[in-house]
């Protein structure tokens, strides 16, 4: 599926390693990028409200999921560092849980190309928004999540957790490998992707998580996949503080992914 804005937190680490923002810089939202002449996308809240966002830092931009913010982090870290993020946190990869599984894609040259379809630097706008030809399953969604707030340490998914003896007396084997890269997250990185996703949860989501048995932090998204209804997606972890779960949740037209947070909270 396509992630929609829980892809944000990608751009938005790859805009910080890469030194094109600080967790402090702030990018104003014109509500209509016009970077291009031809090609202007708009962030949500200007198409549907007809206001802007105003000056955002990062963590307010995955709060208020400000798609101009993403434009420019996007279109200055370029499609080449925010694959090469995407893919050092599972996406698009094999997770290598012990079950058949779909790949996915990440957006760029390479599946253009692959596909017979022209990539120009416009898509790059499109993609830091999780759009253009973004598809991930929920497995990747939620080992994302897992590797960010875990501070980059990114494991196998699996099922396997132990091997007993028939009688069950005795363990026979235990799964016990090591994690697949360790990405070395920056506390200050940490520390701006992480607080955006809590505010989430005290901001439009506050309804869902006030009764959240820990604090927690999310992301919201629609991915619009070309019917009238967009599909809805949405990525939790808990406890805020010490993380022990993430979660991942799509439903095909669900619409807004803000709807999913009550089931969320319910997992949680």
């Amino acid at each position: 599926y396509p992630p929609g804005s829980t892809f944000k937190m990608v751009t938005a680490i790859a805009g910080l390693q890469e030194g094109v923002i600080t967790p402090t810089d702030e990018i104003l939202d014109t509500g209509r990028y016009t970077y291009y002449k031809d090609y202007q996308p708009q962030c949500w809240y200007y198409r549907q409200y007809g206001r802007t966002h105003g000056k955002e830092n990062v963590s307010e931009a995955i709060r208020d999921s400000c798609n101009i913010f993403f434009y420019n982090v996007g279109i200055n870290t370029g499609i080449k560092a925010l694959t090469k993020k995407a893919q050092e946190y599972g996406l698009g990869e094999a997770t290598g849980v012990e079950l058949s599984e779909s790949i996915g894609v990440n957006a760029g040259p390479a599946y253009s190309e692959k596909m017979g379809a022209l990539w120009t630097d416009g898509n790059a706008l499109s993609a830091a928004i999780g759009q253009s030809d973004n598809q991930f399953s929920p497995l990747q969604l939620a080992n994302y999540v897992a590797t960010l707030v875990s501070g980059g340490e990114h494991y196998e998914a699996h099922l396997l957790k132990n091997v007993k003896s028939y009688d069950n007396s005795r363990v026979v084997g235990v799964y016990g490998k090591g994690p697949l890269n360790d990405l070395n997250i920056s506390d200050s990185t940490m520390a701006a992707v992480t607080k955006g996703m809590h505010d989430l949860t005290y901001d439009s989501l506050r309804s869902a998580f006030s009764r959240c048995v820990v604090e927690a932090g999310a992301k919201t998204g629609s991915a619009q996949v070309g019917t009238d209804i967009a599909n809805g997606t949405f990525v939790a972890y808990a406890p805020y503080d010490d993380p022990e779960i993430a979660i991942a949740i799509v439903v095909e037209k669900g619409g807004s992914g803000s709807l999913l947070a009550n089931a969320a909270v319910d997992i949680i």
